[in-house]
């Protein structure tokens, strides 16, 4: 990897978690087709920051930090904030925050046993991550009326927690033969 830290790519990034204060504000303030199109814009910037570290040889350890952190922050603060809202049901909820915490506690579980981590992210988890995007996207535009999706709505959450399930299954079974390997190596 290339070590430049002031590069595109990270300026991306970092102006996608700048943006998630506001995008909380705006959905705080009930001002839902600004919040729509910012997080929208946000979600957007995930892929085209990801696409220019590849394309312009700008790939980093702090870009792909970044990344990460931006694209949790900005899907957890959406999220919880429009589950008090009313407008995404608890229990989407907790099958994505669910999810999170064991994929993070089990890579410092096995960081903590092994001495390293080296955290690859699934096609599942990418679909999962894809997916909870949408469904932000979709719930954020439903509320602005920019889109009428109310009859879809039920099939997306029951879609979203499918995947949020599978995906942290996945992630738990990788992780622990991974860990069970590293035992097994040092005996």
């Amino acid at each position: 990897m290339s070590e430049r830290i002031l590069n595109l790519p990270n300026a991306i990034s970092i102006l996608r978690l700048a943006a998630v204060p506001l995008v909380a504000w705006l959905i705080l303030q009930q001002r839902w087709e600004p919040a729509c199109w910012l997080f929208l814009a946000a979600a957007v910037s995930d892929g085209i920051d990801g696409l220019l570290a590849r394309w312009l040889n700008q790939m980093t350890q702090l870009g792909a930090a970044l990344d990460s952190v931006a694209d949790k922050a900005l899907g957890v603060v959406t999220l919880v904030l429009l589950t008090q809202a009313g407008a995404i049901p608890l229990w989407v909820t907790l099958a994505i925050l669910l999810r999170d915490s064991i994929i993070v506690l089990g890579a410092l579980s096995y960081r903590g046993m092994a001495g390293h981590l080296e955290i690859h992210p699934t096609w599942l988890g990418k679909t999962h991550m894809f997916a909870e995007f949408v469904l932000l996207v979709m719930v954020l535009a439903d509320l602005a009326r920019v889109l009428d999706i109310d009859a879809w709505l039920h099939a997306l959450f029951v879609g979203v927690f499918i995947i949020a399930a599978v995906s942290g299954v996945q992630y738990v079974w990788i992780w622990g033969a991974k860990a069970r390997r590293e035992r097994a190596g040092e005996t």
